[in-house]
């Protein structure tokens, strides 16, 4: 906007500028620059017309013929390199859109996690991204995902009909790619391909099929001349000309990488046209340029035959004005044209000489002034922006690095409880299926043992639910010095705790089991009362089960184990084996 802003100034500052110029243009013609450089060119052409005369009667043909030979070539140069150019960006960009984190992670996700919730966000996540980049990139119709199968996993954009056979090729892509389909009507379907990295699916763009007439066209033909695509069969795919399409190409096709050469010939229809043919790189397509012999050849001939005349009846009248005009007009542009190439190289401290001229010149150097001027502060602003920018940055960076720091917190926080630290009922149901899978693969044991405090209810009723929540702190912190740190110690809920073993077989998980009876038993709990400090005991009860391949009664039988435990008199171990068999410590 500030831009925009000082373009209107300048612009309104040069007004009266131009006002003044265009005055001085009306009350003295050969002031005006335009009348200047237009005396000069046509005295200089004139001059040189005086040679051109003799010598055009018998170049002309071939004048002509060259002038063909250059016009021709270029014209299927220029086509091929736009084709070129066209296909090549589209399979680049297609495989940036491949190679994105959103479409890579996506994929990786769906992969693990297809059928879940998350599979279905990571879903829409993509659909999203796939309409955002269709926005961003009008070259495109539609972006679309298949799967190994060929088989279609989102599509954004309008929905085209697709042959299976042609989407089950397109899911075989093993690089950047373009692939065209010849439909039924005769058009041209166009899709860009592009393996997703990491996964099997592959991303796929289908391309606006009315850009290759515009790729096509060029100015330098007359209205009689076109520009076409054939394929191998000599069949016509498109041209910049409607009656194109109808018909097929019946002369030789060019062998790849042969030198264009012009031709004479007659189309099927009858038309002597002049033409060259070229082989296009991909997809067997070759290029073809036509146009009307009589097109072609008979302007320019009626062309140069006007200007001789013209010139030989005016050389005589020009010819003594030139060099004084010439020198009035070039003095002044080499000074500003100088100044121009040093802007251009880069030079900021040009300084535009003061103009008092009336004409299109003085108006130009007051320009140039003004320019370098609005130049300067917007160096200046850009500048001041660029700081402000990195500044932001700078900030942002700072503000993400804390917001990871908050997240990982949260994260901590969410697997631990909040009374013990130990980890919660959350993440012992999450590590259990873990520990049983890796047991199954290893053949290793893995024991459970399930603890529950005895008579907590007690405690809470008779010393409040303070006393009951230290009690349970600090019975965690008893039992967590008794365990390995390989071992999985959890508040499973409430008074109770889960104690995941693993390489622990059943004696040993009763031996662990019993080790924390006694740790627990021999601890003193200190209370304030109203008399002084005084100290509580309290005593556990555990059952113990070892995995033996099935999940489900796994954690059965050490519930069943603690059951017994209590119903045995509680302060004991019962461990659940094959017998069911009581294992209880005798100090109670």
């Amino acid at each position: 906007m500030e831009l925009h802003r000082a373009a209107e100034k300048s612009s309104a500052a040069a007004a009266p500028s131009l006002k003044t110029g265009l005055a001085a243009m009306l009350g003295r013609p050969f002031a005006s620059l335009p009348s200047q450089i237009m005396v000069s060119v046509l005295v200089a052409t004139l001059v040189t017309s005086l040679l051109v005369t003799v010598l055009s009667t018998r170049s002309i043909g071939s004048f002509l013929k060259g002038e063909i030979d250059r016009k021709f070539p270029a014209i299927l140069h220029e086509a091929d390199e736009r084709l070129t150019q066209w296909f090549t960006q589209r399979e680049r960009d297609v495989a940036t859109f491949g190679q994105s984190r959103v479409v890579v992670d996506a994929f990786r996700t769906l992969a693990v996690r297809a059928r879940s919730d998350e599979g279905a966000r990571v879903r829409r996540e993509l659909q999203d991204y796939l309409s955002y980049v269709l926005a961003q990139f009008p070259q495109f119709q539609s972006l679309f995902v298949l799967d190994e199968k060929g088989q279609v996993l989102t599509w954004a954009g309008p929905h085209h009909e697709l042959p299976p056979g042609f989407l089950r090729e397109l899911s075989g892509v093993a690089e950047p790619s373009v692939h065209i389909l010849r439909t039924s009507g005769g058009g041209l379907t166009q899709v860009a391909s592009t393996p997703v990295v990491g996964s099997g699916p592959s991303l796929h763009a289908l391309l606006q099929s009315d850009v290759l007439e515009s790729l096509l066209a060029n100015e330098d033909l007359g209205d009689t001349g076109s520009v076409f695509l054939i394929d191998k069969n000599g069949s016509v795919l498109i041209g910049t000309n409607a009656s194109d399409d109808a018909r097929r190409y019946e002369r030789p096709l060019p062998e790849p990488g042969a030198d264009v050469s012009i031709e004479e010939y007659a189309r099927a229809d009858g038309e002597h046209v002049v033409g060259c043919a070229k082989r296009f790189g991909r997809f067997g397509w070759t290029i073809i340029v036509e146009e009307s012999y009589d097109a072609a050849f008979a302007p320019v001939v009626r062309s140069v035959r006007q200007l001789l005349v013209f010139n030989l009846a005016i050389v005589a009248v020009f010819s003594a004005i030139a060099f004084w005009i010439a020198r009035f007009v070039a003095r002044p542009i080499l000074v500003l044209s100088d100044r121009a190439l040093r802007i251009a190289r880069g030079d900021s401290d040009v300084v535009i000489p003061q103009s008092s001229r009336a004409d299109e010149i003085g108006v130009l150097t007051r320009t140039f002034r003004e320019m370098m001027n609005r130049l300067r502060m917007n160096q200046d602003e850009l500048e001041e922006k660029r700081v402000e920018i990195e500044e932001a940055n700078r900030r942002l960076l700072a503000q993400n690095r804390e917001l990871q720091r908050v997240n990982e917190v949260f994260e901590q926080l969410s697997i631990t409880d909040d009374l013990t630290k130990l980890h919660n009922h959350r993440f012992f149901q999450d590590h259990l299926p873990r520990e049983m899978k890796r047991a199954d693969r290893t053949g290793e044991s893995l024991a459970l043992i399930l603890i529950d405090v005895d008579d907590f209810k007690q405690v809470n009723d008779r010393y409040g639910h303070s006393v009951g929540d230290a009690v349970l702190r600090r019975m965690a912190d008893v039992m967590s010095q008794e365990v390995r740190e390989m071992d999985l110690l959890a508040r499973y809920g409430g008074e109770e705790f889960a104690l995941l073993a693993s390489g622990t077989d059943l004696d040993g998980a009763v031996a662990l089991a019993e080790k924390l009876r006694l740790s627990v038993g021999a601890a003193r709990f200190s209370l304030l009362a109203p008399g002084g400090t005084s100290e509580i005991q309290v005593t556990i009860s555990s059952g113990v089960a070892v995995y033996r391949g099935d999940s489900r009664a796994f954690f059965n039988d050490a519930d069943r184990a603690l059951y017994r435990a209590k119903e045995a008199g509680k302060d004991c171990v019962v461990a659940s084996d094959a017998d069911d068999q009581l294992a209880r410590s005798s100090d109670r």
